[in-house]
């Protein structure tokens, strides 16, 4: 492969909010934090110099206001390579029209698209839930707020490439109250899988395996429905795809894309709210400031669609 070629990656980023004021002026809205954390997470990932760089394409689409989404031409000529679904202040069990909506939509995807990965982060997260059959429902143990050991499952060790040897934690920044109660029911025929747990919320994240390996994108193939799931594109190398690559459905209870300020300030107007204060508050403030894996989550997000670090001749990652 010639040097200097590019992975064209597309995401459409359904916005299900703005942050508060005093978030978007330090850091931008949702479409800002979310292109610089995965921009910042794809310069973690080494490569070889051979194999290709990134393009990353990113567009918001405004769920909320707008309800605005991809048109059914943009998915079936296979424009975008995954959905992402933000987080957001609202409700994901709320009976309100543009949350159905976006439930929806997403169902729609999985069964028209099935090509077009589907990634959910918190309030996504569980939007996602909804939308496979699962319960969401405000959590009657309390907020999570800052970071939390959640003891990942064995196969959320192996799908998010955990080695043996690592702590078995993940630990991203979170700021919630709801939870998906269940797992989904299975979807064509493959079981969805619980990533992680704490004690306050058992479901940390869920996953859905494709029945093979390495599917392609729709921007390899050109279109969102193709279903020869015995393929895979040029990027990957010889010595295999991680296992993200296997995944069709991935979210996180947690935020990969908040770091310490971010959560610090969302904290103050909950403060302010009087959602959030007293023992929760100093827990809070405690937990925002321990070391996170936000950036490893959003490599793992590209993983899963094709863009991963380079591997030695032993199969093991840079």
């Amino acid at each position: 492969m010639a040097s200097g070629s590019k992975k064209n990656i597309s995401i459409a980023l359904l916005v299900a909010d703005t942050p508060p004021e005093p978030v978007v002026a330090a850091y931008g809205d949702y479409e800002k934090i979310y292109k610089n954390f995965l921009q910042q997470s794809a310069n973690t990932v080494k490569r070889h110099r051979w194999q290709e760089s990134l393009d990353l394409r990113i567009r918001p689409f405004d769920v909320v206001h707008k309800q605005e989404y991809p048109d059914e031409g943009q998915l079936s000529d296979g424009l975008w390579d995954a959905i992402m679904i933000t987080g957001s202040a609202s409700s994901a069990h709320a009976d309100v029209p543009w949350s159905n909506k976006l439930v929806q939509f997403v169902a729609k995807i999985a069964e028209e698209h099935p090509l077009v990965r589907i990634i959910g982060i918190c309030y996504g997260h569980q939007i996602v839930g909804r939308a496979f059959g699962a319960e969401v429902k405000l959590n009657p143990r309390g907020w999570e707020v800052g970071v939390y050991d959640a003891q990942m499952t064995e196969e959320g060790k192996e799908l998010l490439n955990w080695e043996p040897e690592e702590s078995s934690c993940l630990r991203l920044q979170q700021v919630h109250r709801d939870e998906v109660i269940e797992l989904p029911p299975d979807f064509n025929g493959e079981e969805f899988i619980n990533l992680a747990s704490t004690a306050r919320t058992p479901i940390q994240g869920i996953a859905l395996r494709y029945p093979t390996e390495c599917p392609p994108i729709p921007s390899v193939v050109n279109t969102s429905a193709y279903l020869a799931f015995d393929i895979s594109d040029s990027g990957i190398s010889s010595s295999g795809p991680l296992p993200a690559r296997s995944l069709h459905v991935l979210t996180t209870q947690g935020h990969p894309e908040f770091n310490r300020e971010i959560v610090e300030l969302i904290m103050s107007v909950k403060t302010e709210m009087g959602a959030i204060t007293g023992n929760l508050l100093e827990e809070g403030l405690q937990n925002a400031q321990k070391e996170h894996d936000g950036l490893r989550m959003g490599a793992i997000f590209l993983a899963m669609l094709g863009y991963e670090r380079a591997k030695d001749e032993g199969g093991h990652s840079f």
